[in-house]
């Protein structure tokens, strides 16, 4: 008897499914959102109108004891604009990829991007010895803008290749054209606080 029932125990072992540990009801899985192009397309809006917000600060920025209020304004918009750009990285990468059309979609919205990002930089260039006085009036802010420059860039190129692993073979394969222009232009920036 001993002999028959081995194997039969056996048998009911590969072919029944193994009871649950506990009785208790598994906690149900968080489930991620799958976002799509529009997302991704959402947050480049986003980032556009926060750097048309900073550019226009920027650009009215008098330095010195006068521009210590602009000053701290600049830096709010720019934490804000760092705020953003993670949002399009988590955005991008919780992305299902683009078909043909998202592709070329997001393609021309980074399009559409680079100039506003290239203006922003160059007047922040163009206002370097504002910011070499800009606090109180007898301190340097260089150092925060060089420190804020180095943050955005890094975060710019997580952006661009969050997004670049997305598009369709043809736009991703052209997506470092501008994403190399973004690079150089915070490159440059960057170098001009040094």
């Amino acid at each position: 008897m001993l002999k028959l029932t081995i194997p039969i125990i056996l048998l009911l072992t590969l072919l029944l499914p193994p009871l649950p540990a506990t009785a208790t009801p598994a906690s149900p899985q968080p489930q991620l959102t799958t976002r799509d192009s529009s997302s991704v397309l959402a947050a480049v809006t986003t980032i556009s109108t926060q750097l048309t917000t900073l550019n226009t600060t920027v650009s009215a920025y008098p330095g010195g004891l006068e521009g210590s209020l602009s000053a701290l304004h600049i830096q709010a918009e720019t934490i804000q604009l760092e705020v953003d750009l993670k949002a399009a990285v988590v955005a991008a990468k919780r992305s299902a990829n683009f078909s043909d059309a998202e592709s070329l979609s997001v393609a021309q919205a980074f399009v559409a991007l680079e100039p506003t990002i290239a203006s922003t930089l160059a007047n922040l260039v163009a206002k370097k010895s504002e910011f070499d006085d800009g606090l109180l009036g007898v301190a340097s802010l260089s150092f925060l803008v060089e420190w804020d420059l180095e943050q955005l860039s890094f975060l710019s190129s997580q952006l661009g290749k969050a997004v670049q692993e997305k598009l369709s073979a043809t736009y991703a394969a052209l997506a470092p054209l501008v994403l190399d222009q973004i690079a150089a232009a915070f490159a440059g920036a960057i170098q001009a606080y040094q």
